[in-house]
C-alpha cells in the first residue's frame, strides 16, 4: 500500500472533527444499514463484548493483551481515545496505521453516501474497526461499549463472552437514576446463548443482572469472583502483584504494570472471560501466557506516573464518583503524606460536588483548568466555587499546560496529579509525552552513558 500523505490523513481528520461536531445518535438503524451493506460480516466474527461503569476499558485490554500471547490475532476496540483517534482500534496491541484508517473511512464514507445517511462519530469509528478487523482475518475482537450497552452502537455485535465490570452511578441521563436501571441497559448486550461474567458485589444487584441476562437467554451466567478467586499481594509504583486460583491454575502469581487495588478487581473479570472462552472450547488457556499477557498490558492514563526532574506527575481518568474514590484510596496508599496538587476538570453532567470533596481529601492545593480539547463546556468558575466549599487553597488556570508550568515554577508540592476527565487526562499526556521526549534528549546531551539501562 502506497505510503499517505499528511494532507490525506490531515482531510480525514477534518472529515472526523465535522461528524463529532454533529452529534451522537441513540439507535442502532444507521450501523445496522451500513454493516449490511458490507454483508453483515460482523455477526460471524468471534467477540467478547465488555460494559461496566468503571473498569471496562483496562479489563478488554487484560483480554486481548493475554488472547494475543496465546497466539491469537486479537482485535481492540475501545474509546474514548486520549491522544490519536486511531487508539481506539488496535490488532495486537498496535494502532491502526494511518494508511489504513484513510483508506477505510474512505469505504464507510461511500456507504454511508451510498445509502444516504449521515455517521455519528462513535458509530463510524465502529464501522472502520469492524471493516480493518474482518480484512486482517482477525480471530477475536474485544468490544468496549462506549455508553450503557442497549441503545450503544456496540450493541450490534454478538458477544460469545460478554461482560459487566461493574455497576455504578454515571450517565445517568441516559441510563437512569437507579442501578437497577444502569445494570438493566448494561445487561442488553447479552445475546440469545452468550455467558455473561457479572463483577458486581452487591448480591442484590447481582441476582437483578442473573435475571435479566435470563430474559434475554443467556447460556450462563458467571459471577467473577466466586470463578476468580485471589487477593492483593502489593501495589507500588510498579505495578500491582496479586495471586488467583480459577479452574484452570491454583496459586498462580501474576503482576500488572497497572496500579491500583481495582486494578485486581478488573484483570479477574479478564481471567473468567478467558476461562469462559476456553469453557466453549473456543481456546486452550494457558497460565504462562495469561500471565505475560497481564504484565505487558499497557492501558494509559489509568493510574499512570510520569517521572520528570521537577517532580513526578499522576494522570487517571476518575471521571466518577466510584472512579475518584479509588484514586483517592490509592493516592493514601501510595503516597501517604505526600503533598499533593490535584489538576482537574469535571463535565458538568457529572456527579462533580461529590468528586470534588473526595479528591479534596487527599490534596495539597486544587487547580480548576478547563479542557481545550473538546466541544461540551466546562462550568470553569463553578467547579471552582465548589472546590472552594471543600478547600482553602483552590485556584484557577486556563487549562492544564498552564497549570503545568505554574508548578513547574512554584516546585512547592510533592506529586502533581491530573484528573477528573479523559478527555483531560488525554490533553495532559500528550503535552507530557513530548515533555518527557524533550527532557530525555537534553539528558543525552549532557550524559548519554546514565541513559543507557542494564
Amino acid at each position: 500500500m502506497m505510503k499517505v500523505s499528511g494532507i490525506k490523513y490531515r482531510t480525514s481528520l477534518e472529515y472526523i472533527n465535522k461528524v463529532i461536531a454533529k452529534g451522537e445518535k441513540t439507535d442502532l438503524n444507521n450501523i445496522r444499514k451500513v454493516l449490511g451493506h458490507f454483508g453483515n460480516f460482523h455477526q460471524k466474527m468471534k467477540i467478547v463484548h465488555i460494559t461496566g461503569t468503571n473498569g471496562k476499558g483496562s479489563t478488554a485490554a487484560f483480554a486481548a493483551s493475554i488472547l494475543s500471547e496465546m497466539g491469537y490475532r486479537t482485535a481492540l476496540f475501545t474509546s474514548p481515545h486520549l491522544v490519536d483517534v486511531r487508539e481506539r482500534i488496535k490488532i495486537d496491541g498496535v494502532n491502526i496505521g494511518k494508511e489504513d484508517f484513510c483508506s477505510v473511512l474512505d469505504r464507510a464514507r461511500a456507504a454511508y453516501d451510498f445509502l444516504g445517511l449521515a455517521p455519528s462519530f462513535f458509530e463510524l469509528m465502529l464501522v472502520i474497526a469492524v471493516l480493518y478487523f474482518h480484512s486482517n482475518n482477525c480471530d477475536f475482537v474485544i468490544a468496549e461499549v462506549g455508553i450503557g450497552g442497549r441503545l450503544d452502537s456496540t450493541n450490534v455485535l454478538n458477544g460469545a463472552v460478554c461482560s459487566i465490570t461493574g455497576v455504578a452511578f454515571d450517565h445517568i441521563e441516559y441510563l437512569g437514576g437507579t442501578l437497577e436501571d444502569i445494570a438493566r441497559e448494561k445487561t442488553a448486550i447479552v445475546k440469545p446463548g452468550s455467558v455473561l461474567c457479572v463483577n458486581v458485589d452487591n448480591d442484590g444487584l447481582y441476582e437483578f443482572i442473573k435475571k435479566e441476562a435470563i430474559k434475554r437467554n443467556a447460556a450462563k451466567v458467571v459471577r467473577v469472583k466466586e470463578q476468580i478467586a485471589g487477593r492483593v499481594v502489593s501495589i507500588d509504583k510498579t505495578g500491582t502483584v496479586f495471586t488467583a486460583d480459577s479452574p484452570s491454575f491454583k496459586n498462580a502469581l501474576f503482576h500488572l504494570p497497572l496500579i491500583g487495588d481495582y486494578q485486581f478487581n478488573n484483570a479477574a473479570c479478564a481471567l473468567c472471560i478467558i476461562e469462559e472462552l476456553n469453557g466453549l472450547g473456543l481456546i486452550k488457556i494457558c497460565q504462562q501466557a495469561c500471565a505475560r499477557g497481564l504484565s505487558k498490558t499497557f492501558w494509559p492514563g489509568r493510574f499512570e506516573l510520569f517521572e520528570f526532574a521537577q517532580g513526578p506527575i499522576l494522570l487517571d481518568g476518575a471521571h466518577n464518583v466510584e472512579g475518584m474514590l479509588g484514586l483517592a484510596r490509592n493516592i493514601k496508599t501510595l503516597f501517604k503524606d505526600c503533598k499533593i496538587t490535584t489538576i482537574i476538570s469535571i463535565l458538568p453532567n457529572k456527579q462533580y460536588e461529590q468528586m470534588l470533596k473526595i479528591i479534596s481529601e487527599v490534596s495539597f492545593r486544587i487547580i480548576i483548568v478547563g479542557i481545550n480539547n473538546i466541544k461540551k463546556n466546562i462550568e470553569v468558575m463553578e467547579l471552582f466555587n465548589q472546590a472552594k466549599e471543600y478547600h482553602e487553597n483552590v485556584m484557577y488556570r486556563g487549562n492544564v499546560r498552564a497549570a503545568l508550568d505554574y508548578i513547574s515554577k512554584t516546585r512547592d508540592g510533592d506529586l502533581a496529579c491530573i484528573t477528573g476527565s479523559l478527555y483531560l487526562v488525554g490533553e495532559a499526556r500528550g503535552i507530557l509525552t513530548a515533555r518527557l521526549k524533550d527532557e530525555t534528549k537534553k539528558s543525552e546531551c549532557v550524559n548519554y552513558e546514565s541513559c543507557i539501562k542494564a
